[in-house]
């Protein structure tokens, strides 16, 4: 057998054996092994929060970090800014939204809510 042959053939072989480890490694991360198991992204902690009170981190621009807190109980969405000068977080604004979940159509631009219908019956009633 000719030696390039004998040395693909170990090629080959090589790389068989590292997908079987990296096979091996990716089953055996978890406890259990199973092909069925929960995506990983499942094991992540939700939104941090409880008893009505929520609290989300934001990237406002590329170089500005906070975090958003929302009071489900009173009905308010604050908003903090990190200060790295400062080292601190800031209030940046604060907001009931109370009333706001009763606007049907408000700061909206075209098309308005009665357009949409309008287009639709149009497209559902031509053949």
């Amino acid at each position: 057998m000719p030696k390039s042959l004998q040395s693909f053939r170990f090629v080959l072989w090589l790389n068989v054996a590292l997908l079987l480890l990296i096979a091996c490694a990716l089953f055996t991360r978890q406890r259990d092994l199973s092909l069925t198991a929960p995506a990983f992204g499942q094991f992540q902690s939700p939104i941090a929060g409880g008893a009505g009170v929520f609290i989300m981190p934001g990237q406002f621009s590329p170089n500005s970090y906070g975090c958003y807190l929302m009071d489900v109980d009173a009905q308010t969405l604050c908003v903090y800014g990190w200060d790295p000068m400062g080292r601190k977080l800031k209030l940046l604004a604060s907001r009931s939204f109370r009333y706001d979940r009763k606007l049907a159509n408000f700061n909206t631009e075209n098309p308005s809510p009665e357009e949409v219908k309008e287009l639709i019956e149009k497209a559902t009633t031509q053949p």
